[in-house]
């Protein structure tokens, strides 16, 4: 598989003096790979946003770890919300041990200070699977078409890890891999790069340029990897004006 990722700090965060809410990690094992994004909130509330984002990434990558070679347990534990509900525990257990590391005297550690986004993909070699709560999006490119695969929940607030019960609100996709359907890309990004587009066209247009132009050849994969930030950059500041980041898988 190959790795292109890229990640900006928001135009309105520069201005601000503050540093990106986003975080993005991936880890290789035998059988599989597992890729997460996070988008934590920027707002001055959620103070530690930045660190419930890196952490909602080591923990979905640690907990999808154990079933990227069983299947039958991965689709039978989502069934029952237990995915969910672990990664949703376990993050929690990793928030707190750095709450009280920097507020030592206080007893309850506040959640959702730490508040996040999460998009993940188990990606093997005999299925796939995609987790999300929040915003963002994940992406195939199959047989030269683009396809958002897990759609935004339309609501006024945004769910996240973070909020009461938020395992209840963390939506997957699991798919066995089909022979007849040959899958090129699977891309991950957070919503700064989504509304830095007016429409899914010029979205996936933007998705198409830079899978071109990272696999036209070595000069022009050279030339993507340094321009790229500037791209992300100039896309945050004349659009979305947020964190961006972005990671494309290709699938050989």
């Amino acid at each position: 598989m190959d790795i292109f990722k890229g990640a900006v700090i928001g135009y309105k965060n520069r201005v601000k003096g503050s540093q990106s809410q986003d975080y993005i990690d991936y880890k290789f094992f035998d059988k599989c790979i597992i890729c997460a994004v996070a988008d934590g909130h920027s707002t001055s509330y959620f103070k530690y946003s930045d660190i419930g984002a890196k952490l909602a990434c080591r923990v979905s990558i640690e907990v999808l770890e154990k079933y990227n070679d069983n299947l039958f347990k991965l689709e039978s534990d989502l069934q029952n919300g237990l995915v969910q509900l672990e990664i949703c525990e376990k993050w929690q257990e990793y928030v707190s041990k750095h709450y009280k590391s920097v507020n030592p005297i206080v007893r309850n550690t506040e959640y959702m200070k730490y508040s996040t986004t999460l998009i993940v993909a188990l990606i093997s070699n005999d299925f796939r699977l995609y987790l999300k709560i929040g915003d963002g999006s994940v992406v195939e490119k199959t047989e030269g078409i683009y396809k958002n695969i897990i759609e935004t929940n339309n609501k006024y607030i945004v769910d996240s890890i973070g909020r009461e019960d938020s395992h209840e609100n963390i939506l997957y996709h699991l798919k066995k891999n089909n022979n007849n359907e040959k899958t090129d890309w699977i891309i991950l990004f957070t919503d700064g790069y989504e509304n830095s587009f007016d429409t899914d066209e010029d979205l996936y247009n933007s998705l198409e340029t830079t899978i071109s132009r990272y696999t036209k050849n070595i000069f022009s994969k050279t030339h993507l990897n340094t321009t790229y930030k500037s791209y992300l950059n100039k896309l945050s500041r004349e659009k979305s004006q947020d964190d961006i980041s972005i990671m494309f898988v290709g699938l050989k």
